[in-house]
């Protein structure tokens, strides 16, 4: 087939692109948390995002995401390279990345120049990917130079003087336009994996403001990253979209991996632990079908084509026994030539069986509607901020989410938080100092992200799952009988004076914040296990931060580690 359309034009990916690519991350934490979601689907249990001073660099900077993951051999890392191809996209997994674009667009978005070092088995591979190269050399085509090393000997993995011809190339360019002047600078960087396996992506040229200062604000908080202060109203920004720390804290609310940044652990939230009177309410619908069409879709066409080649090959097996028994005496080597003809053709009829159940099962499920669970409580700490977060596989994708009556400038349902849940997932809910949020963790079954993760696919369906919350929303208002008590009425007890604006803090009078305290429940993950415990009420925990190794030993009350 590649013969015959040998002769014809293909297309070219333009250096261009790589900046192309990357403009879809208008939100900048966004960017930096795709490096974030490589290092948990590579099952990291720890990844660390810290900077390297460089004066000789544009912003002075290199960001790093180090993590301890699965790494990558040369096969794997030279797949990097493809736009748009993912081992990971398929719809009964959990992992996030599903469109093999993640690495690219974020790194892009967040400097011009990405190196990347990963470690696996007795493999060593670095990546270079570098706008600053193509401008001085004035390419027109993407290239990405990718030597490999034994991981033992250090040596160079080359078989051939022309493959030692194309790494010596590789390693010229990396050298002349990387930060790094030798090739034992280069392998030094690996040392930093200090795990039998890894990755280590370092971004530089870190892009600027039009300011002439960078987007990035590395050093005026030592253990956090920031946006640059632009004059656009930042003080009346969420903390999560102005700190990445905060942001980081609540973008998965399984979280599973524990995010260092600037050398100080992230401490996750969730949002139970600041919800008052919660209720839950059950919700079933048909409409959310479309990705679930589309995975019966390719799932049927792909049984097509195991169906077809198991009677190929059924039929070559038959063919071949024919044969056999017009030869009076078959050699040895005939028998097990058919023998192993035969056992292919069984091979190929057991996936193409396999291949039929699956589809009998994504169709069947088709009809069943998709069962869902909105959870609302309120938020007495700071009523002014919030709104939905919308998590797509345990992955903050849409963040202050306003839905329903919260969205008509009245008073009614604000400060309630709201969450919802599909029946395939674990109830998973965040929070973040004081604002309180609905959450929606939702699975590719249901709805599909688009590729920068900021926003889903299909607007239609994602439309209707707000305007189902909202109305859960209202319900859960009406049946908490907060208005027939007197709304002002019920705030003012929390410490929030009548006819103050919505959006000023609660009284931080101690007897309003030991109140407002006394509703919540205090929860703390332990560094080991990583479960949530609950801590019991104590006057000397209001306002404390529990130390980021804090385990399961250092409860007050064992009981309640069960």
């Amino acid at each position: 087939m590649a013969g015959r359309y040998g002769c014809l034009s293909r297309a070219q990916l333009s250096v261009e692109y790589l900046h192309t690519n990357s403009t879809t991350h208008e939100f900048l934490f966004g960017a930096l948390a795709e490096l974030l979601d490589n290092s948990r689907d590579a099952q990291a249990k720890r990844c660390s995002v810290y900077t390297v001073r460089d004066d000789t660099l544009r912003a002075g900077r290199i960001l790093c995401f180090l993590d301890d993951g699965e790494g990558m051999d040369p096969d794997e890392a030279a797949d990097i390279i493809k736009f748009g191809n993912s081992s990971k996209r398929a719809a009964e997994n959990n992992l996030i990345g599903q469109y093999g674009n993640g690495l690219k667009s974020g790194s892009m978005r967040i400097g011009k120049d990405l190196i990347l070092f990963t470690k696996r088995g007795s493999t060593m591979t670095c990546l270079f990917m570098s706008r600053s190269f193509h401008e001085k050399e004035r390419l027109k085509e993407v290239i990405v130079p990718l030597p490999s090393w034994d991981a033992n000997t250090k040596r160079p993995l080359v078989r051939t003087p022309a493959e030692e011809e194309r790494r010596q190339l590789e390693i010229d360019i990396i050298l002349k336009h990387s930060p790094f002047r030798t090739e034992r600078d280069l392998l030094d960087q690996f040392s930093a994996i200090n795990t039998p396996s890894g990755t280590l992506v370092m971004i530089y040229n870190l892009r600027l403001l039009d300011s002439g200062q960078p987007e990035l604000d590395l050093t005026s908080c030592p253990t956090d990253i920031r946006l640059s202060d632009d004059g656009d109203d930042m003080e009346r920004l969420p903390l999560e979209k102005k700190s990445f720390r905060s942001y980081s804290s609540i973008l998965y609310c399984n979280p599973r991996m524990k995010i260092y940044i600037q050398g100080c652990r992230v401490i996750s939230r969730r949002l139970q632990q600041c919800l008052y009177k919660p209720r839950a309410y059950n919700f079933s619908s048909k409409r959310f079908k479309t990705r679930s069409e589309q995975d019966a879709a390719r799932a049927e066409q792909q049984a097509k084509l195991a169906e077809e080649k198991a009677r190929e090959l059924e039929e070559a097996a038959r063919v071949a026994v024919a044969q056999m028994g017009l030869v009076v005496t078959a050699s040895k080597e005939a028998r097990a030539a058919v023998r192993q003809a035969q056992t292919i053709a069984a091979d190929a009829r057991s996936e193409a069986n396999l291949l039929s159940k699956i589809v009998q099962s994504k169709q069947k499920a088709l009809k069943h509607p998709k069962t869902l669970t909105f959870t609302f409580g309120f938020n007495l700490n700071s009523r002014g901020q919030d709104g939905m977060f919308v998590y797509n596989c345990s992955r903050l994708i849409k963040m202050y989410e306003r839905t329903g009556v919260q969205l008509d400038g009245s008073n009614r349902c604000q400060g309630v938080v709201g969450e919802m849940r599909c029946f395939v997932f674990l109830r998973c809910v965040a929070h973040v100092d004081g604002v309180s949020t609905g959450i929606v963790d939702i699975p590719y079954v249901v709805l599909e992200p688009t590729h920068n993760k900021q926003d889903f696919a299909d607007a239609k369906e994602y439309r209707h799952l707000l305007k189902a919350m909202g109305e859960h929303l209202f319900q859960y208002w009406k049946d908490t009988g907060i208005e027939s008590q007197g709304v002002d009425k019920f705030w003012e007890s929390f410490g929030y004076a009548p006819g103050m604006r919505w959006d000023l803090p609660a009284s931080d009078d101690p007897k309003f914040i030991r109140k407002r305290a006394m509703q919540l429940l205090s929860e703390v993950q332990c560094e080991k296990c990583l479960k949530w415990r609950t801590i019991p009420f104590s006057v000397k925990n209001i306002g404390k931060d529990f130390p980021p190794d804090w385990t399961c030993s250092m409860n007050t009350d064992p009981a309640r580690n069960k």
